[in-house]
């Protein structure tokens, strides 16, 4: 990665040491986040009451809504009538259709201050997640969110690097408006930053930089047999339902799913994409019926499009909401406005016209496979998963993982449990016009706390077989 750039225009940085401006304001933020600390233990009940506003790393509540339940469900698992039908859900016993998992995404981690100049150009790799699930959602319930606590270490090469790389990690705990722990996670991420020595050449607002995904992975042209596979495996998707699965009959050492997502496709410019628009969503379906299959057309890349979203158009906008693809004429509100990020310079974002995909959505891609494989008698226990392993300055031999509470990674490392993945890693990332092939493999059964799990690894990879995520779970299933 730091070949892209002139070398001897950027400062080098040693781990622990600081310039006066830098160490003033790495300890402002730690002085910041360590505010959680301080605060000790919420009770459930102070929070629900509203004696809790106000305190560090409590924030909330926030209800939700069925215009985003269904958005969600529209775009992840729209063919699971667990969370689209609420007469089926009720007779699956839930009170109405649950919200889709991840109306709930760890974002728990801070983030290096804006404002106070670490440098120009922000990197980030190294994104590990978890999240335990424990009570269905509905629409109308609120959710408050408490940090329990948040930490920031310099995790630069020990030799130095053009790049300070700093481990921001948190972890916190989802209540609903019962009191009752709905969901917990943590989550641990890389920023790392370069700055040029030249004060004229510093920016005041850094930008948004990626590894050099592009050079390591080509544009991909999909051939004919790339598309009959691609079919066999949709036509071979299925929805458990309510038919249950049993704990007893899941074999360790088993591939249990093989699923597909995507394609990605957008049409409009951007950098980053963050959800599919409802079109791409419905590739499947459009492609597997003949009838709207003979209304598409082929690009380039023997990808297929609606007539109307063949043309991409300009516009550079990050659409962080699943619903910020809706027009209805009305003014965004500001939280809204606030997700419309400016554009990247070129030479650090968005190299070819290639857009990135935002990490979670191959997770999301995996977990629904992963429900629709264990039926509506499961639940999605832990949903866990590691992405672009590698920080800038280390070797790739070298990977620093880093937590302070390892027991809520205990799936890491994932790979490492399946015969021929051992020592491979998700080094590369998902990107516009990819396939993602999701598989997953049973690790481990056991019986907890009276709960029958069974332990999952699951990875992501592309068409053309790069490895773009892997990750873990753990499902609760019945017993006979």
């Amino acid at each position: 990665m730091e070949e892209l750039f002139d070398k001897k225009e950027f400062e080098y940085f040693i781990p622990g040491i600081y310039s006066d401006h830098d160490a003033a304001a790495v300890a402002k933020f730690k002085e910041e986040i360590g505010k959680i600390a301080a605060r000790g233990p919420v009770d459930p009940a102070d929070l629900v009451a509203g004696k809790c506003d106000g305190l560090p790393g409590v924030s909330g509540p926030v209800e939700i809504s069925g215009k985003l339940m269904k958005a969600m469900a529209d775009n992840y698992i729209a063919e699971n009538p667990l969370f689209n039908d609420e007469e089926y859900a009720k007779k699956a016993g839930y009170e109405s259709v649950p919200a889709y998992y991840f109306i709930n995404e760890p974002n728990y981690m801070p983030a290096m201050p804006m404002g106070q100049y670490l440098g120009d150009c922000m990197l980030v790799s190294g994104h590990n997640d978890m999240m335990n699930y424990y009570k269905p959602v509905y629409e109308g319930d609120k959710l408050w969110t408490v940090i329990d606590w948040q930490d920031c270490e310099d995790i630069t090469p020990l030799a130095g690097s053009h790049y300070r790389t700093w481990a921001l990690s948190g972890q916190a705990k989802v209540y609903n408006q019962k009191g009752e722990l709905v969901a917990e996670g943590a989550n641990i991420l890389k920023e790392s930053f370069r700055r040029h020595k030249d004060p004229a050449k510093q920016t005041a607002m850094r930008a948004w930089e990626s590894p050099d995904w592009w050079h390591q992975r080509p544009h991909y042209v999909y051939t004919d047999a790339d598309w009959e596979y691609i079919k066999d495996l949709w036509k071979k998707e299925t929805v458990r339902g309510s038919e249950p699965l049993y704990w007893d009959d899941v074999e360790v050492g088993t591939e249990v799913v093989t699923s597909v997502g995507g394609p990605v496709l957008i049409d409009q410019e951007s950098d980053i994409v963050f959800h599919l628009p409802k079109w791409a969503a419905e590739t499947k379906v459009n492609m597997l019926d003949p009838e709207k299959f003979k209304d598409m057309v082929k690009d380039e890349h023997n990808l297929y499009y609606p007539k109307d979203h063949a043309v991409k158009k300009p516009g550079k906008v990050f659409k962080m909401s699943i619903l910020d693809d809706e027009d209805d004429g009305k003014e965004k509100p500001e939280a809204a406005k606030a997700h419309d990020m400016p554009e990247m310079p070129p030479e650090v974002a968005n190299r070819d016209g290639r857009s990135v995909i935002q990490n979670a959505v191959c997770t999301k891609w995996a977990a629904t496979a992963i429900i629709n494989w264990m039926g509506d008698a499961g639940w999605l226990r832990t949903i866990a998963w590691d992405i672009m392993s590698t920080p800038p300055g280390y070797d790739a031999t070298v990977i620093p993982h880093f937590t302070k509470k390892p027991e809520l990674f205990n799936l890491f490392p994932y790979l490492a449990k399946v015969p021929g993945m051992e020592g491979k890693r998700a080094d590369c990332h998902a990107m516009e016009y990819d396939t993602i092939v999701t598989h997953a493999y049973v690790t481990d059964k056991y019986e907890k706390d009276g709960e029958y799990l069974v332990d999952l690894t699951w990875w992501c990879e592309t068409i053309d077989h790069y490895l773009v995520q892997e990750g873990g779970a753990t499902v609760v299933l019945p017993k006979k």
